[in-house]
């Protein structure tokens, strides 16, 4: 029995999971696409190596799949290349740009002059004097041809000159003669002034009349710097500088850029060059960007969840806006390979590979975008969700499905809402100048009714402007996605049924259940349909919730009154009583399930709660007249039972919660079978097994039928359809 049960649980997880219950080989299949795959028609997608990457057959093998183009981290940077006069290190490049030769793969070269690892030796002669300029020019001549002409078959685009303008706000103040330079004070400037910046890139150009010749800066979509780079590369150009793009250096964080300013940046730049390159890409989760240095070196630290969605947002915002300007944006370069590899070292979470360069959720989530959604244009007709706290005007949503908020917390530095398209990890607000956080899920919801919360700085809080609903072991907040079909459970003006709560005595109620310490004890929700009158007799469903819920999820949550009114109101249905408990599954836990002892419950219903309904309620107590069924672990609860007491129940529903077959009916014909069974899932669970499975029922000869919810998932909409296309039938004469 417990080797059945178990792999009975493993079968309703892969129903929860929306894959094939049916039994197969299992075989994993690699997915042979990568990035460079995925963004072909966008933009090439780069990576910075070392030589460390360059040794090693598995790096580069993930490198060959994902990457066609390839930057040297450090080994073509002057003061690397060429440290001394006469004395040339081309070991590293040369390692790098020959596996790139051998694997047809194209290099952006980095970089021609930079003030940070630059070859010094070239401002002073042998004695340490200081040079001229006509000198520098000749050395720094001579080096760039070198360089270039090294590389040339195999580099197609070179950042010429890095990091050139100063991180000041550029702003005159009063006690100033004039403005500030726009430049960074450094050797360079100092002896050539501007006219250093036109040199460097004609050399360049003399070297390989066909490279494209980039600047290359950080923090360059923050306004202030943005509008110096522009400035700056405008005048350049203007004076004969051969500038083909520019560089934006992509070390941004998980809190910045907005994508209001990075996409202003490339929209400003497009003005000027026709290519923009992203040339060293990674978000870090502290707070700095560009060339500040707070290093996190070491072993890896574990990264908090809401670290880890803030970080998926912010590049999947980023990528978003690059696919949109794929007409100016050429290349994306990631900068460094994988978290072990990063110059920030491997506790920032930079890169979306892990330290030991396997894929995170991160990956997945740049690669395997949906293009429809880059154009998707949002209906402004939101209004407040109906299950709003009184007065309050948000959560939104529109018609189209998609859901808004609105939390006031002007201290916070990150509010997450859980609710978001399946698998992101939910949606991250941004907070205006006024410090209200707002946002929009990234695409339509699934419609119907939903749990959500918020994440605020790492710390769990429900919306104040939405009532909370008890689901996943807590009150959790519910917002309601309109659905084509709500007015099946809507309120409308026909005779209604009571819900009343009860409170039965249980001897076989755990006493430390947590459920109920504190509380009244045992309890239960009983629908009595608009005709019960204390008098006439009816038949009785009992309707179980999943885990995490409770008594109160089929009433609340599920309409289970509305949609009994509205369909006895229609002559739908004949009217029955429902009764919901709790099903004590919420201290089972996933990955243990095996351990938990699933007849505590049926005691309590079968020895406990019914005793208690048919004798303080008008019921037909018969076993003809007498359902089960349960929604996700309600369902397996459900099947257990009736299995287990099929001489109590006639007719059974699993709704997402597994199914029967025929050989475990096999077992009850002693008890004699049951008159009606019902099996239902959402469209995106596992609507094959469900359907296969009533067809096998009724072909051994039960009454079985099987129910696909269109367009849903393991959620309400289906359960609530669910109990509308069952209810008719259950106690049909």
């Amino acid at each position: 029995m417990k080797k059945r049960l178990l792999l009975f649980c493993l079968y309703l997880i892969c129903t929860f999971i929306g894959v094939s219950a049916q039994p197969r080989q299992m075989q994993r299949v690699e997915d042979p696409t990568g990035y460079k795959d995925t963004y072909k028609d966008y933009f090439t997608i780069g990576v910075a190596l070392n030589i460390r990457n360059v040794a090693s057959d598995e790096q580069m093998a993930v490198v060959k799949k994902n990457f066609n183009s390839v930057t040297a981290e450090n080994a073509m940077k002057p003061g690397e290349i060429h440290p001394k006069e006469g004395v040339w290190n081309f070991a590293g490049a040369d390692s790098i740009a020959n596996w790139c030769r051998a694997n047809g793969v194209k290099m952006r070269g980095h970089c021609l002059a930079w003030h940070s690892q630059f070859a010094n030796w070239m401002f002073t002669d042998k004695k340490g004097k200081p040079v001229s300029k006509e000198v520098f020019y000749e050395r720094l001549r001579d080096h760039i041809h070198t360089v270039v002409n090294r590389y040339k078959d195999i580099v197609y685009a070179w950042d010429v000159l890095n990091e050139a303008i100063s991180d000041d706000d550029g702003r005159k103040m009063p006690w100033m003669k004039e403005a500030p330079s726009p430049y960074r004070k450094t050797k360079m400037m100092d002896l050539c002034g501007e006219e250093f910046i036109v040199k460097v890139f004609q050399f360049a150009r003399e070297a390989d009349p066909n490279v494209e010749l980039f600047y290359n800066d950080y923090n360059a979509c923050k306004p202030g710097k943005r509008d110096r780079i522009y400035n700056m590369v405008k005048k350049m150009k203007e004076m004969g500088a051969p500038i083909d793009g520019i560089g934006m250096q992509g070390h941004y964080n998980i809190y910045f850029p907005s994508m209001e300013d990075f996409d202003a940046a490339i929209e400003k730049y497009s003005k000027i060059v026709d290519k923009i390159h992203i040339t060293e890409l990674d978000l870090r989760t502290n707070e700095e960007m560009g060339g500040q240095l707070q290093f996190s070196l070491g072993k890896a630290g574990e990264v908090p969840q809401y670290i880890k969605t803030l970080h998926e947002a912010q590049y999947a915002n980023i990528f978003r806006v690059l696919r949109k300007h794929k007409d100016v944006v050429k290349n994306v370069t990631f900068w460094n390979l994988s978290d072990a590899d990063s110059w920030i070292g491997v506790n920032n979470y930079p890169l979306p590979f892990d330290k030991d360069v396997k894929p995170k959720k991160v990956y997945y989530t740049i690669k395997n975008f949906d293009p429809k959604m880059d154009n998707q244009v949002i209906k402004e007709d939101f209004r407040p969700s109906p299950l709003n706290q009184p007065g309050q005007q948000y959560p939104m949503v529109n018609s189209q499905g998609y859901a808004r908020f609105r939390v006031e917390a002007p201290d916070a530095k990150s509010v997450i809402v859980s609710l978001g398209l399946g698998g992101s990890g939910g949606t991250v607000l941004h907070k205006d100048k006024d410090g209200v956080w707002k946002g929009t899920t990234d695409g339509p919801m699934d419609p119907g009714f939903h749990y959500y919360h918020l994440t605020i700085d790492g710390g769990l809080v429900n919306d104040p402007g939405a009532k909370d609903y008890y689901g996943s072991i807590r009150w959790e907040s519910g917002i309601e996605i309109p659905a084509p079909d709500q007015d099946f459970f809507a309120y409308k003006n026909v005779p209604h049924g009571k819900v009343v709560e009860v409170n039965f005595p249980s001897k076989n109620t755990p006493a430390d259940n947590p459920h109920w310490v504190g509380e009244g004890g045992p309890r239960a929700f009983v629908y009595l349909p608009p005709t019960y009158d204390g008098k006439k007799k009816f038949p009785v469903l009992y309707l179980q919730h999943g885990w995490g819920e409770d008594e109160t999820a089929w009433m609340n949550q599920g309409r289970a009154n509305l949609i009994m009114d509205n369909i006895i109101a229609e002559g739908k249905c004949e009217p029955f009583i429902i009764v919901c408990t709790y099903g004590l599954t919420n201290t089972c836990v996933f990955g243990r399930i095996h351990e938990f002892d699933w007849t505590v419950f049926q005691r309590v219903l079968i020895e406990d709660l019914i005793p208690y309904i048919d004798a303080n309620f008008k019921t037909k107590a018969d076993k003809r007249y007498r359902a089960m069924a349960g929604l996700s672990m309600g369902g397996m609860e459900t099947r257990l039972c009736t299995l287990k007491y099929p001489d109590v129940f006639g007719s059974w529903g699993l709704l997402s919660g597994g199914v029967y077959t025929p050989e475990d009916l096999s077992s009850v014909k002693e008890s004699g079978a049951p008159s009606y069974i019902f099996i239902s899932c959402g469209s995106k669970e596992n609507p094959e097994g469900v359907t296969k499975a009533a067809e096998a029922l009724k072909a051994a000869g039960y009454n079985a039928e099987s129910y696909v919810s269109e367009g849903t998932a393991h959620e309400f909409l289906t359960w609530r359809r669910s109990l509308r296309e069952m209810a008719p039938k259950l106690f049909k004469k």
